[in-house]
């Protein structure tokens, strides 16, 4: 049996395990900032915890005491006892003996109440039981650095959930906390070793699933490959599985009741010790540094990041306190301990118990306070709305042209040809040789009749300056409102951080999102806690979901591609967020017309996409143009005339296929026709009678005319864009099958032509953009925002931009990504869609794109953000604040640091720094003050203007919001002389009649509002 000191040891340990002791040598994330403060936090568990244990022991030891006091003084005023008293001072052996003789039941109680009260001190048991009530709690709360609810009704009972007596209540384990693990650093991880890269690579488990003991329960392991070495770039790859273990491995790594993490890096160490040879520039990882070599230290810190710290909660205090009133009540309190009801004396036990209780409870509240502490400390490091790192637009040449005019682009053109890094970026995209201006217009030989036909290739602000950013910016938005003409946005982050930053600027602004989350089958790229598969899943996607509802519009639709693994659950999910009554329908498509052959009851060639409405809708779905209601456009009575259509212009129901050309019935077909989705794949040409000229067959295209084939005789057919009624609402079943007459949606297979064709790399499986195209047709209009925060390859810009094509429409994407092939797929996808929309092998068949105008971000993460927490010295008062450790220190402590946006920093806002990690490696960058300002601000931007005056620079922006004009005027603040500011400031503003103007820094300018403050609540403002 345990002893007190015991107890007290193991309390201690639980808490260091709770506060990440064994954890010392991680460098990153709350890990860094709890080894910063070890010694402050091994103080609270030493000492501030066990004394205030020791003064809740007193107060008990005080209030027994009290009560044996009363009943004293009691005594005391009997007469009988004053006179025994009497005698004892008296020291009269013969009248001691008379009144214990005569008054012995009195006399007796009075004398062990003496001595009680001179001598009694809290039992050792009482002790042992407070000890182990604490242990007992904060171990079922705390689950390898997460807090989870684990209920009981009591000791022999199952876990009970928090319930309010709904008619139907979903409920999982991480209901009430955020989901914050990301595959940053799961599939490669970097580290250097002196002049050695060596990178941990995550692939695909060779295990046979079958032979898996606990599937749900994963390791890293060594793949078959273990590592390769390339000496001359001086890499060291090393190869991991991320997989459930065989049962010979469960024996193998097994060290106490279940396999470590642990035991299979002591097993790894050795292989890789064994496998790579001596004198080998590889061997450089196993230099020791303190105690550990590097591969120990990186291995561990490798498969500790990825396996922990799953979920921050939103309410810790709340969680905890509620938790501890119900294990008091069903733990603490049991029904056999109330049988000293039935005894004498009870009140006097019930208050000792309830004491008891009481004394418990003040010292677990004392642990919940630090701990709440920490956890709100993360907290607000995740629910921060994040700084903008870096902004950069790429914008093709027609779009210049067409925004800024001609004369600017001519300008322009000789720093464009100058740029190596741009002119090699088309070679390699386009395969395109761009040597001198000529090179850059189409049909050079020909001048269009509103001048140069420019090749929509895109310029992107990245490889230029930002002198050439903000001049291009500038005379962009001189005549037109910038976010107006924008085609889309980027931001490379988590999902979280970036709907989390674009609240104030698209509240309620997106009319159709379309997400393609992981489908959580075990084997994808999401990662969830040991046990905890499904809740972990819906915590992400709750998260995310209630941010992606406050963007929204009334009319709003949301899809969800999702398949059997988590279908029903996401549905109620989705039903608890936008109402049981807002769910549209579960489409049902054809994903595959290869099937896989795996199971022996069905083969899957079906997915699902789940849609829900935000509020109300009164327009019906548009998923295929009724039959009839067209007109022929061949006339008899016409001119011949030969028509070209362009590429996807014209609707065929016919079988998909090669059509030669030659002379048919009534027209002569000029060229082969690619049948492909049952629409033209190539441009063609016919000769016939026509009704119009090939100027009006351009213009009824812009306006989205729709032109039928309906037989292989090729007489062809229009149908202007015209009411609701000639559409056909959408079937249920998205089926490829007849996608010549119905709904012209592909399967993955064709997805993946796609990207082949466009000569990208994209690990994953991506959806094709005719099921996106089909799929944001049915309810977005022709201006709307089209949202996916799970953007993938980036199939849903390409979806957009083609349907744009189509219709003449001026939909704006917005793709939210994190991982590498937002640079490497999303970006250059784009580019060569805006160039051509038909790609064979890398190459494009035409110049027949939509050109493009979009911008770029990087946002900081919450990894970013923790690297930037710095501790200043607090001042002296705070000390005296009672528990100003358990609850205030890293608040105030940290308050200075940049992520939260130190203002002292800001009077150079062009030069405010940050510490992100990038390519897995530290590194100071520059800040978008500007950029993240009109986020949180919420500025829909219609003009920049920038200049240098007063010996500095100045950038103007110009926007509304709710209806108001506003001007923001930023520029460094050091040394500046404020009344020529003022002129520089008014001098440019006069001519906007004005209802708000910030300005950071001090000004003398009338009615100015300073940026800091606002940016500072801004940035803080709390997630409901």
């Amino acid at each position: 049996m345990n002893t007190k000191n015991d107890l007290k040891e193991l309390l201690k340990s639980k808490l260091k395990e709770i506060f990440r002791f064994e954890d010392s040598d991680l460098d990153f994330g709350i890990y860094k900032i709890l080894n910063y403060k070890r010694k402050e936090i091994e103080k609270f568990i030493e000492e501030e915890l066990i004394e205030k244990i020791k003064q809740e022991l007193e107060i008990l030891d005080q209030t027994q005491k009290e009560k044996y006091k009363e009943k004293l003084n009691y005594l005391l005023k009997d007469e009988t006892i004053e006179k025994y008293q009497e005698a004892k001072k008296n020291k009269d052996e013969e009248k001691i003996k008379f009144y214990k003789e005569e008054f012995g039941d009195k006399i007796t109680e009075y004398e062990l109440l003496s001595e009680k009260l001179d001598t009694y001190s809290v039992s050792e048991d009482l002790e042992k039981q407070i000890y182990n009530h604490l242990i007992n709690f904060f171990s079922r709360c705390y689950d390898k650095g997460d807090f989870i609810s684990k209920r009981r009704y009591g000791k022999k009972e199952k876990y009970c959930i928090p319930y309010n007596g709904e008619e139907v209540y979903l409920y999982w384990a991480n209901k009430d906390q955020y989901y914050i693990k990301t595959t940053e650093y799961f599939h490669k991880y970097t580290f250097k070793a002196k002049n050695l890269t060596v990178n941990f690579r995550v692939v695909e488990a060779e295990e046979e699933k079958g032979n898996i003991k606990s599937p749900e329960k994963k390791f890293f392991v060594l793949n078959k490959k273990i590592f390769d070495f390339d000496e001359e770039k001086r890499k060291l790859n090393i190869y991991f599985e991320y997989r459930g273990l065989t049962e010979d491995e469960e024996k193998k790594y097994k060290h106490g009741n279940s396999a470590k993490q642990e035991k299979i890096n002591e097993e790894i160490v050795k292989i890789l010790d064994e496998r790579i040879p001596k004198n080998n520039l590889a061997r450089l990882i196993f230099e020791k540094k303190e105690d550990k070599s590097l591969i120990e230290k990186h291995l561990y810190r490798y498969t500790r990041r990825n396996t922990t710290d799953y979920f921050i909660h939103k309410d810790l205090k709340r969680f905890l306190e509620r938790e501890l009133d119900f294990y008091i009540k069903n733990e603490f309190l049991q029904l056999e301990d109330l049988q000293v009801l039935e005894q004498s004396g009870y009140f006097d036990r019930v208050k000792l118990y309830l004491n008891k209780v009481k004394a418990f409870r003040n010292i677990a509240l004392k642990i919940i306070d630090f701990l709440t502490q920490i956890e709100n400390f993360q907290k607000k490091i995740w629910e921060k709305k994040k700084f903008v790192i870096d902004t950069h637009y790429v914008i093709t040449l027609d779009k210049i042209k067409e925004y800024a005019g001609e004369k600017f682009l001519e300008s322009i053109l000789d720093e464009i040809l100058n740029n190596e890094k741009q002119v090699k970026e088309w070679k390699e995209l386009f395969g395109i040789e761009v040597k001198r201006k000529e090179d850059l217009i189409v049909n050079n030989e020909q001048l269009q009749f509103n001048g140069k036909k420019w090749k929509k290739l895109p310029i992107d602000t990245k490889y230029f300056n930002e002198k050439i950013k903000w001049k291009l910016l500038a005379a962009l938005s001189e005549k037109k409102n910038l976010d107006d003409i924008l085609d889309g946005v980027l931001i490379k982050s988590e999902n979280f951080h970036a709907l989390n930053l674009l609240l104030n600027k698209y509240y309620e602004k997106v009319q159709t999102i379309y997400i393609d989350p992981p489908y959580n089958t075990g084997n994808d790229d999401f990662l969830y806690k040991d046990n905890y598969q499904h809740s972990s899943w819906l915590t992400m996607m709750e998260n995310r979901l209630r941010l992606a509802k406050e963007l929204m519009k009334k009319d709003g639709v949301i899809f969800i591609s999702i398949d059997d693994n988590e279908l029903e659950r996401l549905k109620i999910l989705n039903e608890n967020i936008f109402g049981e009554h807002k769910f549209l329908e579960n489409f049902i498509w054809n994903n595959t017309s290869t099937p896989p052959s795996l199971s022996n009851i069905s083969r899957k060639n079906v997915e699902y996409i789940l849609t829900f409405l935000k509020s109300d809708i009164t327009r019906k779905f548009k998923g295929r143009l009724a039959e009839g209601n067209d007109a022929p456009l061949l006339n008899r009575d016409n001119p011949i005339r030969v028509l070209e259509f362009p590429p996807s212009s014209v609707q065929f129901n016919i079988p998909d296929g090669i059509y030669s050309k030659g002379v048919k019935k009534r027209v002569e077909l000029l060229d082969d026709i690619i049948v492909e989705n049952g629409l033209n794949k190539n441009k063609f040409r016919l000769k016939f009678e026509s009704k119009w000229t090939q100027e009006t067959l351009n213009n009824e295209i812009q306006k989205g005319t729709l032109f039928l084939v309906k037989s292989k005789e090729f007489s062809i057919r229009y149908k202007r864009k015209s009411s609701e009624t000639d559409w056909i609402v959408p079937d249920k079943y998205i089926d490829n099958v007849f996608l010549n007459k119905k709904a012209g949606v592909g399967t993955n297979e064709d997805a993946s032509k796609e990207i082949i064709n466009l000569e990208l790399t994209f690990d994953s499986y991506p959806k094709p953009s005719s099921l996106i195209h089909y799929l944001i047709r049915f309810n977005t209009e022709l201006n709307g925002i089209v949202l996916d925060f799970f953007a993938g390859s980036g199939t849903t810009a390409h979806a957009v931009m083609k349907l744009n094509k189509e219709d003449g429409g001026k939909r704006e994407f917005i793709l939210v990504e994190m991982a590498d092939y937002f640079d490497t797929v999303i970006i250059p996808r784009i580019k060569k869609v805006a160039y051509s929309f038909n790609w064979k092998e890398g190459k494009p068949k035409d110049m027949d794109g939509i050109g493009v105008f979009f911008k770029y971000h990087t946002l900081e993460q919450y990894e970013d953000a923790l690297e930037n927490i710095e501790f200043g010295e607090p001042q002296k008062t705070l000390y005296e604040l009672p528990d100003y450790f358990v609850k205030y220190m890293l608040e105030w402590e940290t308050k200075k640091s940049r992520t939260f946006l130190n203002i002292d920093k800001m009077k150079d806002p062009f030069n405010y720094k940050l510490k992100v990690i990038e390519n897995y490696q530290q590194k100071i960058v520059n800040v978008d003050l500007v950029e993240t300002f009109n986020y949180l601000l919420g500025l829909n931007v219609s003009r920049y203007k920038v200049l240098e005056d007063n010996g500095r620079k100045y950038v103007f922006v110009f926007g509304e919001k709710d209806g108001k004009k506003i001007a923001i005027i930023w520029r460094n603040v050091k040394d500046i002389d404020l009344e020529k500011d003022k002129k520089i400031i008014e001098g440019n503003i006069e001519e906007f009649k004005l209802d708000e103007i910030y300005i950071n820094g001090d000004a003398v300018v009338k009615n100015f509002k300073p940026i800091e403050p606002l940016f500072k609540s801004l940035m803080f403002e709390e997630i409901e």
